[in-house]
């Protein structure tokens, strides 16, 4: 049975952003090495588990940066792969395009690096199975041209066939190496790790086209667990992906309701149970009191929970807000046999997202509207469009 672990952006040595300079002594040591620690953990979890290869599809490094730091923590990282029989394949794609044009040690004999040509790559793991990977590096930040094109079809002769492939669902001459997902599954390979969206979601089930999102969130858009797919084939049901949280940091949303008082407020966060370094999104809703209204009005409402923290306390308020109150739910009346927020829900997918955007939009709201919560967002607002649309308020 294959056994692989799908890590895509890593983005090694990143220094997180959306956190100010009031950031406590003791957060700054956990975000500092965040990405090697969650690196760190993916090893020991491949190690103890045996995989037989980990796949890196694009930005296993943040940027060009090829500081003696990144270049000990990743050498070591993939020497205790190797020295367990564990493959790795590492592609370049638009943070770390330029690594493929610089020089790095030596890599351990079990590392597959892709050049900016697709190219395949076949290993045999140490049960005997034969299994190709196709991929390919950026040779530029943007990368305006589909590879797909340029990748085989299904290997004869292997056990299994893995492509590895850094960009977006969308029109070919688009940013970010943009792809067809019907032409993609038409390669007839058995599982198509994805790299470039911070998001994991599942393009495709049968075989699977997957992003498995990255190791650690970077910033408050990257909220949730984040982590790596443990992908195997059990029982003949083909390479199904099985997600495992990793991230040390972790950034959350809070909701908290009905608010009477600042002090109320910051009590309920320092006893709150944190189970882990978090980097707080807060919102409020529904009444709140005065004096939050007043910090809030001025702007200071997060350097005053910020200061009202206890010490070594697993929590940090990176942004608090009052939430205007949400809209009403209730649906206008519909004819029987039309369900149109599940007809918006059908269309609104990652396939139709990727032809909408325009290529001149930046990354991050890319990868918002690639996003489940942008999904349901976009979902949200067409639905208020179509039935609020085109009526006048008194």
């Amino acid at each position: 049975m294959l056994s692989f672990i799908h890590a895509g952006d890593v983005h090694l040595g990143n220094p997180f952003t959306g956190l100010n300079q009031n950031l406590s002594p003791d957060f700054q040591g956990n975000v500092q090495l965040a990405t090697f620690t969650a690196l760190d953990r993916l090893v020991e979890f491949a190690v103890d588990q045996e995989v037989d290869l980990v796949l890196f599809p694009g930005d296993l490094y943040h940027g060009s940066d090829n500081s003696p730091l990144i270049q000990e923590r990743l050498t070591k990282a993939l020497t205790q792969l190797d020295q367990a029989g564990i493959w790795s394949a590492i592609s370049f794609g638009n943070h770390d395009f330029q690594q493929g044009q610089q020089v790095h040690p030596a890599w351990p004999d079990r590392v597959l690096v892709f050049g900016p040509a697709v190219e395949t790559k076949t290993i045999t793991t140490a049960s005997g199975l034969k299994v190709a990977i196709s991929g390919f590096s950026y040779a530029d930040r943007q990368h305006r041209q589909s590879a797909l094109p340029d990748f085989p079809v299904k290997q004869a002769g292997v056990d299994y066939h893995l492509g590895m492939y850094h960009g977006v669902v969308g029109q070919d001459g688009e940013k970010y190496a943009a792809f067809s997902l019907p032409d993609m599954v038409a390669k007839g390979y058995d599982y198509w790790a994805l790299g470039h969206i911070h998001v994991r979601q599942i393009l495709h089930r049968n075989p699977v086209v997957a992003y498995s999102g990255n190791l650690q969130g970077l910033n408050r858009n990257e909220d949730g667990e984040k982590g790596f797919f443990l992908v195997s084939d059990q029982d003949g049901q083909g390479l199904l992906p099985e997600f495992y949280p990793v991230a040390p940091v972790l950034w959350q949303r809070i909701q908290m309701r009905n608010c009477p008082d600042l002090a109320t407020l910051q009590g309920q966060l320092n006893a709150y149970h944190w189970e882990q370094p978090t980097l707080v999104i807060l919102e409020l809703t529904g009444q709140v009191g005065p004096d939050i209204e007043a910090v809030a009005r001025f702007g200071t409402l997060e350097e005053s929970l910020q200061a009202s923290r206890k010490s070594q306390s697993d929590y940090w308020p990176v942004k608090a807000q009052i939430t205007p109150k949400a809209l009403s739910q209730e649906r206008p009346a519909l004819p029987a046999d039309v369900d149109l927020q599940a007809a918006i829900n059908q269309v609104v997918q990652p396939a139709s997202v990727g032809q909408w955007l325009s290529d001149q939009a930046p990354t991050f709201i890319r990868d918002y509207f690639y996003s489940k919560e942008g999904q349901a967002d976009l979902a949200g607002r067409i639905y208020q469009d179509l039935v609020a649309g085109g009526q006048d308020e008194d």
